[in-house]
């Protein structure tokens, strides 16, 4: 797959992300389930496929890093929770 189209499979799923943001933001609240525990697990991911797009378009590095660290503060925090919710932490 050549780079452009790779690029346009990125934004897709960008947009994926924001509709799924969207819909988090405005669904109405399951018991035992609240749209903050979702969050976590949607921005870690949306700061991996960031991080590609800028590599991706040639963007500065430093970019590319804020994007990465961004979605790994988000893994963490996604962890965490995960681990407090199952008793483990």
């Amino acid at each position: 797959m050549a780079l452009p189209e790779l690029a346009r499979v990125v934004d897709l799923a960008l947009a994926i992300i924001a509709i799924e943001l969207v819909l988090i933001a405005l669904s109405v609240r399951r018991p035992g389930r609240s749209r903050a525990a979702l969050l976590p697990t949607v921005l870690s991911g949306l700061g991996l496929l960031l991080a590609l797009r800028s590599a991706l378009a040639g963007a500065a590095e430093g970019l590319t890093l804020a994007a990465l660290s961004f979605g790994g503060l988000a893994h963490v925090a996604d962890l965490v929770l995960r681990l407090r919710r199952a008793g483990l932490r």
